[in-house]
């Protein structure tokens, strides 16, 4: 349906969870297509979908499209998740039980649920992602009403970086801190566990507060969100305590992460609650072994917004706590030095602030040193070509024109059509959610 490489299943080749930094080499990656979800969103109820304006569904296509012909450039599989959230809802028992679950979360009329039941696995896929709308006939008796699904669509999977995480050779479930992407976790924890080409065991989960019966009822979650989780070592992970992400979502995600997966030190930044940084990653990337990319006024000493930093060493009987002044400063310790290159350039608050809000500092790494970023972000790639970064065009990638190099030798900033993607909200790092990545080194 929509994966660069189609798989079927049972017959299809397994895939490793494997991501161990957010810079070695992509091998697989899941996204998902901007679908009718979008195109079925109104005005009147955009925001309640977290969006701030209606998408041109056809063209956001046609750029989501030469986006993931960029990543089928260097990975071996670009993945779509309503592909592998169809392939797990194969088993007619998975369907039944995520069923269940759906109309349980969602308090879905008895009827939906029950028309639910009756689909195949690739329409059921579809009706979670796309929506259920009400009939013409409904409208026509109703002419007032302004409920117009019968089951809302799920526009922001189009993010696939926030409900769920790969860590090392397991997966965070994400726990969404809006009730717009409530369903999105659901989503990735069924199709983690039950696809047959990924089954992920129980002991591979490293968070998962939705697959525990004690919450199943309960309106509100310590929350958790796949943008705000960076991996920089194996070792070694980051995560934002944003608008998103709480602080105790952070401490149970601690204890999870000391359960065998590998991770020993935990930074917890600690950021504003506001919208321009959602997630961490809004704020900063690493982009290459000794750079990131960072919006300047939360990471430099000298100014006002610097964001600080509470270290969590999962190593010892207990967790222990450490205050860092900031992250720069704490990956330091940690034996990571990254200079910082900055979102906007240098100088100018204003273009600082514009392409932060467009995501100048959400950069997805497909190599070493060899990234995606929104074209529209002009000051950033001025300040990355500054630093050594050759700026090429997603047309000079795919027409094979440029070969991008992958052995960390030659550095080099894809530049993406965004004239829709970035109305929506996010960037190139938070449209992907890697699964398998070389190591580093």
């Amino acid at each position: 349906m929509y994966s660069q490489e189609r798989g079927d299943g049972e017959g299809a080749p397994r895939l490793r969870l494997a991501v161990s930094s957010e810079i070695g080499r992509l091998r697989r990656v899941v996204v998902h297509r901007p679908g009718p979800e979008v195109d079925v969103m109104s005005p009147t109820l955009m925001h309640d979908h977290l969006f701030d304006d209606i998408l041109y569904g056809r063209r956001a296509r046609q750029e989501h499209d030469r986006f993931r012909a960029v990543l089928a450039a260097v990975a071996d599989e670009v993945l779509d998740m309503q592909d592998l959230f169809a392939e797990a809802l194969g088993d007619g028992e998975v369907r039944r039980r995520f069923v269940d679950e759906l109309a349980r979360l969602e308090r879905l009329e008895e009827d939906v649920a029950d028309h639910l039941r009756t689909l195949a696995a690739g329409e059921l896929a579809a009706a979670v992602i796309g929506g259920l709308l009400h009939s013409p006939e409904h409208f026509a008796r109703y002419p007032a009403a302004d409920i117009v699904y019968r089951l809302p669509p799920t526009p922001n999977l189009l993010f696939m970086r926030d409900p769920g995480a790969v860590v090392n050779h397991g997966v965070i479930v994400s726990s969404m801190a809006t009730r717009a992407r409530q369903r999105e976790p659901l989503v990735a924890r069924t199709t983690f566990l039950h696809n047959p080409r990924l089954s992920v065991t129980d002991e591979h989960v490293w968070f998962d507060e939705l697959g525990d019966p004690t919450f199943a009822d309960r309106p509100h979650l310590a929350t958790l969100e796949g943008g705000d989780v960076l991996v920089l070592r194996c070792d070694l992970v980051v995560v934002g305590c944003s608008e998103r992400t709480s602080q105790v979502a952070v401490e149970i995600l601690a204890e999870w992460l000391r359960r065998g997966s590998g991770v020993e030190t935990v930074l917890l930044v600690l950021m504003p609650r506001r919208r321009s940084a959602m997630h961490l990653d809004t704020v900063f990337t690493q982009i290459s072994p000794h750079e990131a990319l960072v919006y300047p006024p939360m990471f430099i000493p000298s100014l006002l917004e610097l964001l600080p930093v509470v270290k969590k060493d999962l190593r010892g009987r207990s967790i222990r706590t450490e205050f860092k002044h900031s992250l720069l400063d704490a990956l330091l310790d940690e034996g990571l030095d990254l200079e910082p290159i900055f979102c906007g350039g240098h100088g100018d608050r204003i273009a600082q602030t514009r392409e932060q809000w467009t995501d100048g500092a959400n950069a997805f790494c497909l190599a070493p040193g060899v990234i995606c970023l929104y074209e529209r972000n002009e000051r950033t790639l001025e300040e990355l070509n500054r630093h050594g970064y050759q700026v090429v065009s997603d047309d000079e990638v795919i027409s094979g024109k440029i070969k991008l190099g992958l052995d960390g030798s030659r550095k080099t900033v894809v530049t993406i059509a965004s004239n829709e993607l970035s109305r929506a909200r996010g960037g190139p790092r938070c449209m992907t959610m890697p699964i398998e990545r070389d190591p580093l080194g």
